[in-house]
């Protein structure tokens, strides 16, 4: 087997035998964490650390999960409730308190030994979000997103946990949910460079990580039906050569339908891998992976062209690593989960008292009491 570029999000809060054997014998990139893989602190730091130690020899996986807040918040059940991007423009000291929720952020994945947050959300509103987009942004022009989701990255940056910026080139203006179908952004390239790209522009290397999404761009991609993670034109073309990012690019999640809908999970990879992903995320069905893992191995040994763009993803790879590597050894030792939580209680209230008066239905105090059924499967992917 050929070092892997693939991402792979696991069944359960424990291995199956399955899991086991796939993370020995050809250790993936990363693992995607989900709500489904979470129960309490210790059952989490178990199933890290088992997952990293059957790595043997190679490199262990790197874990990526999605922490935004809001009402995408894979720590609900285990850490107080955090708030949605989009409420730190409604209130006071935005900038200072988005650095203080990166931190808190940041302190909590630590713990777990988790080294990538896949946020923060760099699109930028639109008039109406788009479904699975609902109060996930931090703002409706440039630059208030950059001014704010900047502050959240220094902040989880600092306590030592990578930020990975999504959904490029921006789908703040999408027409529906690339979760369950197609999302099409009618933004013309002029367009796109004046408003959606410029978070990505002015944050992308300093994050180091950039995801992919499965927008379609009528208007800058020829082929008017291919989301931008099949796409040349816009994950290399304009993402390397126009806004100049030279960090890892990773794919949103391959089985989602807006993409998983248009060929075999062999094709839609290796197709995602020329277009200019480095890392590609499959995390449902994880016993599809060692099919994928054959296949593009032998597309690696047998054909140059592939071999090629395997070797400069991996090359990616290697040095995005490394900066996660760095951001910890620059940051203090992980905290205690006192500490941790000790902090997310401190940051919460005060950015409750910063807000204006509303009226609170649920607070969040009470909906992080696992009082309803946890989401699983497909309901994850927001």
């Amino acid at each position: 087997m050929t070092k892997d570029l693939l991402g792979i999000g696991l069944t359960g809060k424990t291995l199956t035998d399955l899991e086991r054997q796939i993370l020995r014998e050809n250790t993936p990139y990363a693992v995607v964490l989900f709500g489904r893989n979470i129960g309490s602190v210790k059952q989490l730091r178990e199933l890290v650390a088992e997952v990293k130690s059957l790595a043997g020899s190679n490199a262990p996986p790197l874990f990526m999960i999605d922490e935004e807040g809001g009402r995408v918040d894979r720590l609900r059940h285990i850490l107080p409730g955090l708030p949605s991007a989009e409420a730190f423009a409604e209130g006071e000291r935005p900038e200072e308190l988005s650095e203080w929720f990166g931190k808190v952020i940041g302190m909590a994945l630590r713990y777990f030994d988790i080294e990538i947050n896949l946020a923060p959300v760099v699109d930028i509103r639109g008039a109406l979000a788009p479904k699975g987009l609902e109060r996930r942004t931090f703002g409706d022009t440039p630059e208030a997103v950059v001014a704010l989701a900047g502050a959240f990255v220094r902040g989880m940056q600092g306590a030592g946990v990578a930020a990975c910026l999504k959904h490029w080139p921006g789908i703040g203006e999408g027409s529906g949910d690339p979760h369950y179908g197609q999302t099409v952004i009618h933004s013309t390239l002029e367009q796109l460079q004046q408003r959606e790209l410029v978070p990505f522009a002015r944050l992308g290397n300093p994050a180091g990580s950039i995801m992919i999404g499965h927008g379609i761009y009528p208007k800058v991609e020829e082929n008017v039906d291919l989301p931008a993670t099949l796409s040349w034109r816009l994950t290399t073309d304009l993402l390397r050569n126009v806004v100049k990012f030279d960090g890892i690019a990773v794919s949103d999640d391959m089985e989602m339908h807006a993409v998983s809908d248009l060929g075999s999970y062999e094709e839609i990879t290796e197709s995602a891998l020329m277009a200019g992903n480095d890392v590609i995320l499959f995390c449902s069905h994880i016993e599809r992976v060692p099919d994928l893992q054959r296949y593009l191995t032998e597309r690696v040994q047998s054909n140059m062209k592939v071999r090629t763009r395997f070797d400069e993803a991996l090359k990616r790879c290697d040095t995005f690593r490394a900066h996660c590597d760095g951001l910890r050894s620059a940051s203090a030792a992980p905290a205690s989960w006192n500490d941790v939580v000790d902090e997310a209680e401190r940051f919460i209230g005060e950015f409750e008292r910063t807000r204006p008066h509303r009226e609170v239905i649920v607070p969040d105090s009470e909906r992080r009491k696992n009082t309803r059924k946890p989401r699983t499967g497909r309901e994850e992917w927001t």
